[in-house]
């Protein structure tokens, strides 16, 4: 196991990836290739950090994309955390997590939010969430479509 950086060639394993959840959109597909691509042309306004899971073999089990929130004072964002639907129950989130917060940890974190659907499809990532300590801190109904809303998680290390 290893996690680090992609590679450029990279994309279409982490592409296969998130395909393989079955709960990202086509739109949700491009954001990730465009996050993913911001890895190789830096600008300065994506300041996210994008990490890999490398099995034994090499081959990628899951991605984590992680950034600093704008204008909140050592507050951080979790946008993405996905593990491969074959290889999820596995440890891959749970290390790619524990690798997130030991970064932000270090750089002085004090809370890291994240954001997910309260549709039936997300029900294991929020499980997920709660097993490793985030608590819900809003709900907002009706957020990404009529009948589905969107659950705010945070993760308070400092106050």
């Amino acid at each position: 196991m290893l996690i680090e950086s992609p590679q450029p060639h990279d994309i279409d394993a982490v592409l296969r990836v998130a395909t393989s959840t079955q709960v990202f959109t086509p739109e949700e597909l491009s954001v990730v290739q465009e996050m993913f691509n911001g890895v190789f042309q830096p600008n300065s306004y994506n300041d996210h950090t994008f990490l890999v899971y490398r099995k034994a073999t090499r081959s990628i089990a899951g991605f984590i994309v992680y950034g600093p929130i704008p204008m909140a004072e050592r507050v951080w964002d979790l946008y993405w955390i996905c593990v491969d639907r074959a290889e999820q129950g596995a440890g891959i989130g749970e290390a790619l997590l524990r690798q997130l917060e030991n970064d932000i940890r270090g750089r002085g974190a004090r809370a890291l939010y994240l954001e997910t659907s309260d549709s039936a499809l997300y029900a294991p990532a929020r499980r997920f969430y709660e097993r490793h300590g985030f608590e819900r801190a809003a709900h907002l109904p009706d957020y990404y479509a009529p009948g589905e809303s969107m659950f705010i998680y945070r993760k308070v290390f400092a106050r």
